[in-house]
Order: structure tokens, then C-alpha cells, then sequence
């Protein structure tokens, strides 16, 4: 129970990039379809309480 949790929690944590990031990354043509996605990072708690 607590893995499949932590499973979500990771999952809401990653977001996609903004498209200049897959730009600057791949170039035009390949960020296409290409995507960066990236982790939040939250300032206020490092650590998740469950």
C-alpha cells in the first residue's frame, strides 16, 4: 500500500519542461518529439510526510 503511494506521489511530481528546454536540449527539428520532463522541487518541505 505505502509503495503504490509513493508511486503516485512521484508521478504528480514530474511535469514536462517548457518547450524552449526541448529546444535548447534537441534542437527544432528533433524536439518535436522530444520531451524533457522535470521534477518540482518544493523550497518549503524536502521530505513528504505520508
Amino acid at each position: 500500500m505505502l509503495s503504490r503511494k509513493l508511486k503516485q506521489i512521484k508521478a504528480g511530481k514530474v511535469r514536462l519542461a517548457p518547450r524552449w528546454v526541448d529546444i535548447k536540449k534537441f534542437g527544432i527539428k528533433r524536439a518535436r518529439n522530444r520531451r524533457v520532463s522535470v521534477t518540482r522541487r518544493s523550497w518549503k518541505r524536502k521530505k513528504l510526510k505520508i
